[in-house]
């Protein structure tokens, strides 16, 4: 087990190494994107990047999901009668 757990101790540190010249390259990225840094419109989920909607944007989808609602009470109106 001796080698498995150099291997191990190995290979976690050679992630170290990489998560910090990862980090490096995204600093130089930033550094060299300046103001064109647009990473404050998407929120970070895990693996996923989603975006955030605007307050006007979200009323509007609200507004719409009403109406479709009102839409289709109004039709199961008629079909009752």
């Amino acid at each position: 087990m001796d080698t498995f757990d150099q291997a191990l101790a190995a290979l976690k540190a050679e992630n170290k190494r990489l998560e910090r010249k990862l980090n490096q390259i995204r600093a130089a990225i930033a550094a060299l994107q300046g103001g064109r840094n647009n990473t404050h419109r998407y929120a970070v989920i895990g693996r996923q990047v989603s975006r955030t909607l605007s307050p006007s944007a979200r009323r509007r989808i609200v507004a719409a999901q009403k109406a479709r609602w009102a839409k289709w009470r109004a039709s199961q109106r008629k079909k009752a009668a």
